[in-house]
């Protein structure tokens, strides 16, 4: 998959990321073709794409905590599969954990 395509003779071009080059959006870059050595000036757009997900426990329900998987075990907490709310495990969770 190219980044763009040369303006001049349409060759696909990726665009040279070295050192974070052509990440700035609103600012006029520079780059040559790889194919016919000329010059092409070009621009970055960012776009953000958002996706949803139900939070029952956000409007009134349980949390639906899991347990995390941590090393050393005594530092293992449970997090909620909804929201990623953490909390300590309890007593008889935690002696479960370290018999593990």
């Amino acid at each position: 998959m190219c980044d763009t395509n040369c303006p001049y003779c349409n060759a696909e071009t990726e665009i040279n990321h070295d050192d974070g080059f052509g990440y700035e959006d609103n600012k006029l870059h520079e780059q040559e073709c790889w194919s016919c050595e000329k010059t092409f000036t070009f621009t970055t757009g960012i776009i953000y794409v958002y996706e949803t997900f139900k939070a029952d426990c956000l409007n009134g329900k349980d949390h639906e905590f899991k347990q995390t998987v941590t090393y050393p075990r005594q530092f293992t907490k449970f997090q909620c599969e909804n929201c990623e709310e953490k909390r300590l495990p309890t007593k008889e969770e935690k002696e479960t954990i370290m018999n593990q």
